[in-house]
């Protein structure tokens, strides 16, 4: 017998002052300053695509997208709970890092208003943080890895105890299961059901397409191999990658674009072109069918061969996000990465270009090993390298990552510490430098990506048509690259005479 006639799946407001990304940085989630855009948590679309296709009733409540304060959702819970015996209706709720403790008093809110719902909580941080859950008493189950099977089963009926993935609070307290292992079929999957969710109000930003489009997400693989020690992707995803076929890839992307009227797919992969023959492939059958859309993905120079590239131009692909991370094979080494060379992202960024697809480069700053002069040698890096974006971020020790267990190790960060807001906050420093001073390099970079890279959206359409746009912006790109040179000069000079008198 089903043990729910019904789930609600939420994805809960914004912390006050936040807007919440719980998508980014491999599931565990950033927040950002109010006005930035909205992006939903694909493991939640899947979620809910997955039970309905399984013909379980749901609701989605998805708060950012549908603009949903507390109070709306409480009462929209309490309405969706009308006329269903008590303890009949499941509220699947996604939280994430930085706004753990304020998604447990959503749940919490949840539970005082609205009787007999029960309530389970998910993502990728939820295994590291257990027992925080348990203690506040907000939730009755919690949901460890990949959310679909568990539910669906939860939902069933079957027995608590022979659920993997699932922790539940038992007679005699709480019981964890075995974990469950990871799907390897993803194309068993149905396509996200996007009409069960606010769709059309998601945005790129600016450094992803120009003007304003029809956009969505897709995830095609996941799972990491590559092993760095301060990404959270194979903690969350695990570190085999499992990949959808070409076939089952292009045909979401025709349902998107002719069903939906989707124009542009942002590929949240973690490396897209991991397997570049499969990513051939999906090139061919999109020239095959005729496919007119643009999209986007994020992968690794070192898996992009020239024949790769250029399959993806002529396939719809005008933009590719590189993990630079640090100019120095040194630095990339000490935090478990298989090093590139500052030669080969110049090749791969340059031949981009060539081809019309936009880069964007990402930074860390304060890795282990970095110096001053190692993060200064990045930015100059970030500045010569020419991606058309850059981003820096603080090297962050995020919950299951090997970078925390070095930081706790060496009494940079205490163990119990989790107050993650996002990465562009600097959260320790290294065994060179002082948190102080980690934070100093990383605003002198973020001033001049932001100013002078990226120059806040200011003349960057590489796609704009207009004679007079690209003669604009081949101007200003000359005009600005020429100043990031000289304010990168005396911020060096800054920067060795400020650390020389703190030495």
């Amino acid at each position: 017998m089903e043990r729910f006639s019904r789930v609600l799946v939420i994805n809960p407001p914004s912390p006050p002052g936040f807007v919440s990304n719980k998508d980014s940085m491999g599931g565990f989630g950033q927040l950002f300053p109010p006005g930035a855009t909205y992006m939903p948590p694909l493991d939640m679309v899947y979620l809910a695509s997955f039970l309905t296709e399984k013909q379980v009733p749901v609701e989605v409540l998805e708060c950012l997208g549908m603009e949903l304060d507390l109070a709306h959702l409480t009462a929209a819970a309490a309405r969706a709970c009308g006329g269903e015996a008590e303890g009949r209706v499941l509220a699947v709720v996604r939280t994430s890092t930085p706004t753990l403790d304020w998604d447990l008093s959503v749940c919490a809110a949840l539970k005082a208003q609205t009787a007999g719902l029960r309530l389970a909580i998910c993502g990728a941080v939820v295994t590291h943080v257990a027992q925080r859950i348990q203690e506040t008493g907000a939730v009755d189950y919690l949901v460890r890895g990949e959310p679909d099977d568990v539910v669906y089963e939860l939902v069933q009926g079957r027995a608590l105890a022979t659920i993997p993935g699932l922790t539940y609070l038992g007679t005699a307290g709480w019981v964890e299961n075995p974990p469950r292992l990871f799907d390897k079929n993803l194309d068993r999957l149905p396509f996200p059901k996007w009409e069960l969710f606010p769709y059309t109000r998601y945005q790129l930003p600016k450094s992803s397409t120009h003007g304003r489009v029809a956009f969505l997400p897709m995830i095609t693989s996941r799972g990491c191999p590559v092993g760095c020690h301060y990404c959270p992707y194979p903690v969350g995803q695990g570190g085999v990658f499992r990949y959808r076929t070409a076939q089952n890839v292009v045909d979401e992307m025709e349902h998107l674009a002719h069903d939906l009227g989707v124009q542009y797919i942002l590929f949240r992969d973690p490396i897209f072109s991991l397997n570049q023959r499969r990513v051939l492939e999906i090139c061919n059958e999109i020239q095959r069918r005729g496919l007119t859309i643009e999209w986007k993905c994020e992968t690794r120079v070192d898996c992009l061969r020239e024949e790769t590239v250029r399959a993806m131009a002529q396939a719809g692909c005008t933009g590719i996000n590189f993990g630079i991370e640090s100019a120095e094979v040194e630095i990339q080494a000490n935090s478990g990465r298989k090093p590139i060379t500052q030669e080969e992202f110049i090749a791969t960024v340059r031949l981009c270009h060539e081809l019309g697809i936009s880069t964007f480069g990402f930074f860390i700053i304060g890795l282990p090993g970095d110096t001053a002069d190692t993060i200064l040698d990045s930015i100059k890096f970030a500045i010569d390298v020419r991606t058309n974006w850059v981003q820096f971020t603080a090297a962050s020790p995020l919950l299951g990552t090997k970078l925390r267990d070095w930081a706790i190790s060496n009494g940079y960060v205490p163990e119990h510490e989790q107050d993650y807001v996002n990465s562009y906050r600097v959260m320790m420093g290294n065994e060179n430098l002082s948190k102080e001073q980690v934070n100093g390099l990383l605003h002198f970079a973020q001033f001049i990506g932001t100013n002078f890279i990226n120059r806040r959206g200011i003349l960057k359409d590489t796609h704009a048509g207009t004679r007079v746009y690209r003669l604009g912006r081949q101007m200003a790109d000359a005009l600005t690259y020429r100043t990031a040179q000289v304010i990168y000069a005396l911020g060096r000079w800054y920067f060795a005479r400020r650390l020389a008198a703190e030495a």
